[in-house]
């Protein structure tokens, strides 16, 4: 059986230095990383690549910075998702774009910033009929506070919803006018079942848990 006979030891020191720093440049990889916040106002942050991408044609950032969205004055045509979206200008006459950005209208009342259709205080915005026909004038609606109806405006502006009971239940209206008591978005009678020192210390209840963190 023949006798084993160690490498030369210059020849071992040669091959580490010839496959060491080929296995060590195959292991290092690194992958860009940008924060959203560094994304301009033409890009939005795409979570698949940690990084930055420039929105298309007559886009910007959405309000979450994920995704991108038309400019005001700008109708969907189609939306993928990120920068796959095509806008399209609206007409001079419909320079409105409708609650959900695909279609253009013509508003009564002027343009929001975002260049929907804005209405007045108390109003809701009607963009379609009852059985979702576009209307080619979108209208704006006073809702109903008489006492058959007792409605107001939602937050959203699109819809009549009835109002707060406390508001009914004190003023027999949607309106909590002095010498009622107002607080907490409820409505109480100063007279009633609720004497002024108990309507005072839920004021300032609510008050201490609207300024907790």
């Amino acid at each position: 059986m023949a006798a084993w006979s160690p490498l030369p030891s210059a020849a071992v020191t040669a091959f580490l230095l010839l496959v060491f720093p080929r296995v060590s440049q195959a292991q290092t990889f690194s992958l860009p990383f940008q924060e959203p916040e560094t994304c301009g106002h033409n890009q939005y942050f795409d979570i698949s690549a940690l990084s930055c991408v420039s929105c298309g044609a007559n886009q910007r950032q959405d309000n979450r910075g994920t995704s991108c969205v038309c400019l005001p004055g700008f109708q969907v045509i189609s939306n993928n998702g990120g920068p796959d979206i095509i806008c399209k200008k609206c007409p001079e006459n419909m320079k409105g774009v409708t609650r959900d950005g695909w279609n253009c209208i013509s508003c009564p009342s002027g343009l929001t910033a975002e260049g929907k259709c804005h209405c007045p205080t108390g109003h809701i915005l009607v963009e379609r009929d009852v059985n979702g026909t576009l209307l080619s004038q979108a209208t704006c609606k006073l809702c109903d506070e008489n006492e058959n109806s007792f409605t107001v405006a939602n937050a959203l502006g699109d819809r009549c919803v009835r109002c707060e009971p406390t508001f009914i239940n004190t003023s027999r209206s949607c309106a909590c006018s002095e010498p009622n008591i107002l607080t907490g978005g409820l409505c109480f009678s100063s007279t009633g079942n609720f004497p002024p020192h108990m309507i005072s210390t839920a004021h300032m209840l609510f008050l201490l848990v609207r300024l907790l963190p």
